[in-house]
């Protein structure tokens, strides 16, 4: 039966007690055989760590697929970011044209308003020479005046040409100076209205594309922290992937061998059942000429079975039985697996044994049973085992063959496994799935040991 082992490997083989046993031939046929059966097989990580590994990469992957999410998210921000960027960049260029040509067209005006003063100024001048000249005549006025000042008629024709010219510029100065005049007013209204306008568009510009700088500068320190935690995230992904591969690289490795070691113990398998036909015919064989001697001699008839169990040749019966044990030291476990002629397939079950039905071999109670069969008869559970004698020692009274039992509840039914005793405080068993026959410690094979039987008893 299956069950949780905590061995320390102490291969500690034995030689064979007996001598001359006819197993002892088999053993001699396939030394080959096993020992490549005892070849160590490679690491078998369990579904528990498979498991967890997976659990482990998948969580990974779908940290990486988050912050990936985040970083195409962010990507867009950031591009929203430098469109807004770029848009301000725009709003700042306009208005700084804007102020420019308000500052151009200032300029202008103050130009035209230079003009106008000039244009004023010559008035002026020009006025008051009219003026004086009107006064340095005299106070006559008009033709008559004309008449009697000027000394001939082409004089007065000239005086009064003159007179009419400097009438008309005197309107036309004192027009151009209110004009002049108005659109100075003008002038500096309009610039110091364009100037401020233009200053201020200029100022939310250029907090604008502050603003929308400082925002890209945020982001694209986001994306670069985004994209530090990818790296990261990629790098343990990487681990667990590769982690994971590992495990399952094992677990193909160790199939493989199973597979291998299956196909070697069937071989053996198959050697031992040739050999075993062989062993059968022999003693038939044996048996027929044993029967033809004693009904020529009157006699009774004979027996090719094994012999009969006396006091005198229990000492022997008992090496038998270890020696049928050892003979398979080395081979794998198998759940379930094991009858009276020997290794079978096992069972695929779950708890490790999910492979145990490519694999022959033993369970615990198989091999007990194997190496009592010549002898005493028993079914392949270790619980009825315990009771096929009533005969139960204690550990310092065990004798070779002797059967000891664990159980994980202090009873009988309670029973789980099952060892076979060979001397010196050590047992032959077959502890789990993956493991093979090996020889340990008693005291190092199981918790809860419960007692022992003497299938002789």
């Amino acid at each position: 039966m299956g069950r949780r082992s905590i061995l320390s490997p102490r291969r500690r083989r034995r030689q064979a007690i007996a001598g001359g046993l006819a197993l002892a031939t088999l053993a001699g046929v396939l030394v080959g055989t096993s020992a490549a059966l005892g070849a160590t097989p490679p690491p078998n990580p369990t579904d528990g760590q498979l498991n967890a590994a997976a659990k482990a990469k998948a969580a990974v992957s779908r940290e990486v697929g988050a912050i990936s999410a985040k970083i195409a998210q962010m990507q867009g921000q950031l591009a929203q970011l430098k469109a807004n960027e770029e848009l301000a960049e725009q709003k700042f260029a306009y208005a700084y044209s804007q102020l420019q040509l308000a500052q151009q067209n200032a300029a202008k005006t103050a130009k035209a308003v230079a003009a106008a003063k000039k244009q004023v100024a010559a008035a002026e001048v020009e006025f008051r020479s009219y003026a004086l000249a009107t006064y340095e005549s005299g106070d006559l006025s008009g033709t008559t005046g004309s008449l009697l000042t000027a000394p001939d008629p082409s004089t007065l024709l000239q005086q009064a040409a003159l007179e009419n010219y400097e009438s008309a510029h005197q309107v036309n100065a004192i027009d151009k100076l209110q004009a002049a005049t108005v659109a100075k007013a003008n002038a500096d209204a309009k610039a110091r209205a364009a100037v401020a306008k233009r200053a201020s568009a200029e100022s939310a510009a250029k907090a604008a594309k502050t603003q929308a700088d400082q925002a890209l500068t945020a982001a694209q320190a986001e994306q670069q922290q985004l994209n530090a935690q990818l790296a990261t995230e990629n790098s343990a992904l990487q681990a667990a992937r590769l982690h994971l591969a590992t495990l399952n690289h094992q677990r193909a490795a160790f199939i493989q061998y199973q597979k291998h070691q299956a196909w070697l113990r069937h071989q053996a398998y198959l050697k031992h059942q040739r050999w075993l036909a062989h062993q059968r015919e022999l003693a038939q064989q044996k048996a027929q000429q044993q029967q033809n001697q004693n009904s020529g001699g009157g006699g009774g008839g004979g027996s090719s079975g094994p012999p009969p169990v006396t006091s005198g040749n229990q000492q022997q019966i008992r090496e038998n039985v270890v020696a049928r044990a050892e003979h398979y030291l080395g081979w794998m476990y198998a759940w379930a697996g094991g009858n009276s002629s020997g290794p079978t397939y096992g069972v695929c079950a779950g708890d490790g044994a999910e492979n145990d039905c490519h694999v022959i071999g033993f369970d615990c109670s198989g091999l007990a049973l194997y190496a009592w069969a010549p002898y005493v008869g028993m079914p392949h559970y270790s619980a009825s085992q315990y009771e096929i004698s009533n005969d139960h020692p204690s550990i310092s009274n065990l004798q070779l063959g002797d059967l000891v039992f664990w159980s994980s509840n202090g009873t009988v039914a309670g029973i789980h496994h099952v060892a076979i005793y060979i001397g010196n405080g050590m047992v032959i068993q077959a502890p789990e799935s993956g493991e093979t026959i090996r020889e340990t410690p008693l005291d190092e094979v199981d918790w809860g040991y419960y007692g022992a039987t003497d299938p002789l008893g």
